[in-house]
């Protein structure tokens, strides 16, 4: 009890340190170039340390071997404490869903622990708690897996793997528990659309991927009405295949041990066909506009702003990782200090850049008060014009790369997230060295690169905005910053005409 009483401390510790540090390691305001004030006040002292050692690294690697039934198995031993986590990645998710079924993934791995052959949903609950287990299967209307984890202590290994392989292997779909979940699902749309966040989220998934899958965002009432007990049935028999999953754990197992009780659990799984999944590729969105959702009475305005970017091996990868930490990477970033910290028009703003085996996007979001939605939308734009005109000032880019690679450098703390970069290696077919190498790249990676993909990417004369908010105050503002269509909080087109982008 000591022992994980001293490693959880520990661990707490060095994390409340390190957010610390990499808060820190962005907040100074950059220099070297004539600019507005970017703080009020702020004095930001030090750097997040990066010892250059962690620059040659060389991660533990998982054993790896495939069974006679073709699943491929990654096992990551780690001592430190008496438990496991692992993983059954079905290597179909949303992405797979058949043309008329769309959300048949995602309930599949949802209703995998709501009753086996031999086993009803109130028992697999018990069963889990009495083994002070956890069990958990996910799929995303586009995602390119189905997930199914479990965790516990070793000395409970045996009952959690039998449990584990039941629900993967035996689903029964039972019709009561599934017509709950619709209910529940149902209700549910009714909660999501009343929020701005979910319908900003929505629009612009929608605006930066058309018709494509990845659009995919959240179903409608119409779409559950389509599933059935049955389409879940034929898709969990057409994709839960051991020659279409990877497993993985990591933890106090011995590899000899894993493989031996995977060969007894998931004895009767048989290899067969899969359908292919196809991926189109995604389509340019077009000229820059500005999509309004009406929602009467808001008292403020979400944005959310961004262009398509690369898919996740592309090699601009590391260059658009940095630009990102620059531009809104964090709480210390540009976005956040200047939209929050020197002019107070929200809580908070961040930037992200995604990826994945289709292209990727590079968004900014905020949500500020309903006053400000003007000045708030010339700061997006001012800070995407910076990065893209300006060199990054050497000190800024510096304290950018340690937040990186710190960051980096602290997640293998996490055995379980060492195990995660393996599995992400798989899908993407990296390298085998990928991971060794990253602190090196992203040092490699120079201003000059940085300002290179925001030019390349961060396309102004084609981005999109996303306003969420009442039209009846923000409606003008926005006419000013580009072509604008009105929307209600369905989706759907309100009788408003386009206005044209005026200069500002």
């Amino acid at each position: 009890m000591k022992r994980v009483i001293f490693q959880l401390t520990r661990t707490l510790t060095m994390i409340a340190l390190a957010t610390l540090l990499a808060g820190l390691a962005q907040a100074q305001a950059p220099g070297g170039q004539a600019q507005r004030p970017s703080t009020k006040g702020t004095v930001i002292k030090g750097k997040a340390p990066v010892n250059k050692e962690v620059l040659k690294v060389k991660l533990p690697k998982p054993y790896e071997t495939k069974l006679s039934n073709g699943l491929q198995v990654l096992v990551l031993e780690n001592h430190k404490l008496p438990q496991f986590n692992m993983q059954m990645v079905i290597l179909s998710g949303g992405l797979a869903d058949p043309a008329d079924q769309l959300g048949a993934a995602q309930y599949t791995a949802t209703m995998l622990r709501e009753g086996t052959q031999t086993r009803d949903s109130k028992k697999i609950a018990e069963q889990i708690d009495q083994l002070g287990a956890s069990l958990s299967a996910n799929a995303g209307l586009s995602s390119l897996t189905s997930v199914v984890s479990a965790s516990g202590l070793t000395d409970n290994f045996d009952p959690i793997m039998e449990l584990f392989a039941d629900v993967i292997l035996n689903p029964s779909f039972p019709a009561e528990e599934f017509n709950k979940l619709k209910s529940r699902n149902l209700a549910q749309i009714r909660l999501q659309r009343s929020q701005p966040g979910f319908l900003a989220a929505e629009m612009f998934t929608k605006v930066m991927y058309g018709s494509h899958p990845a659009a995919r965002f959240a179903l409608s009432a119409e779409q559950i009405g389509r599933i059935t007990p049955e389409s879940l049935q034929k898709f969990h028999a057409a994709n839960y295949k051991p020659n279409n999953a990877i497993f993985a754990i990591v933890g106090d197992v011995k590899p000899a041990t894993v493989i031996a009780k995977l060969e007894k659990a998931f004895a009767s799984w048989k290899p067969g066909e899969v359908p292919k999944t196809e991926i189109p590729k995604v389509a340019e969105t077009g000229a820059a506009k500005i999509y309004l959702i009406d929602r009467p009475g808001s008292v403020q305005t979400n944005l959310v702003a961004g262009t398509l970017t690369i898919e996740r091996t592309d090699p601009d990868y590391f260059a658009l990782e940095m630009m990102n930490q620059v531009v809104g990477g964090g709480p210390s970033a540009r976005l956040f200090m200047n939209l929050r910290e020197d002019k107070g028009y929200t809580y908070g703003a961040y930037s992200n850049a995604s990826s994945s085996k289709y292209r990727g996007r590079f968004q900014a979001n905020t949500e500020v008060r309903t006053d400000v939605t003007d000045g708030s939308m010339k700061e997006l734009l001012y800070e995407f014009k910076r990065i893209r005109d300006e060199k990054i000032p050497a000190e800024e880019f510096d304290r950018a790369q340690r937040t990186i690679i710190g960051g980096w450098a602290l997640q293998l703390e996490f055995p379980q997230s060492v195990l995660q970069n393996a599995i992400t290696s798989k899908l993407y077919g990296l390298p085998a060295d990928y991971w060794d190498t990253y602190p090196q790249k992203i040092a490699a990676v120079t201003p000059e690169d940085a300002q290179r993909v925001a030019r390349k990417y961060l396309d102004l004369g084609k981005l999109q905005i996303v306003a969420v908010g009442d039209a009846k105050k923000i409606a003008g503002a926005l006419k000013a910053y580009g072509a604008v269509e009105l929307y209600d909080t369905e989706g759907k087109p309100l009788q408003s005409p386009s206005v044209e982008a005026k200069t500002k």
